[in-house]
């Protein structure tokens, strides 16, 4: 995403940020998704809620 969304590039407002970022996800990344499918990880942490204890 940043190179090819915000990679050398200034956005003059956060909503042309944000439009940037949300157009690129939306629209870039599915209609490349072979070229961007090794690029993301499937490396993710399993959280178990008998780890943590409930304050209340």
């Amino acid at each position: 995403m940043h190179r090819h969304t915000t990679h050398n590039k200034c956005h003059a407002t956060f909503r042309d940020f944000s439009d940037a970022i949300l157009t690129f996800l939306r629209e870039e990344v599915p209609r490349n998704w072979r070229l961007y499918c090794d690029e993301v990880t499937d490396n993710f942490r399993i959280i178990s809620p008998k780890d943590f204890r409930i304050l209340a």
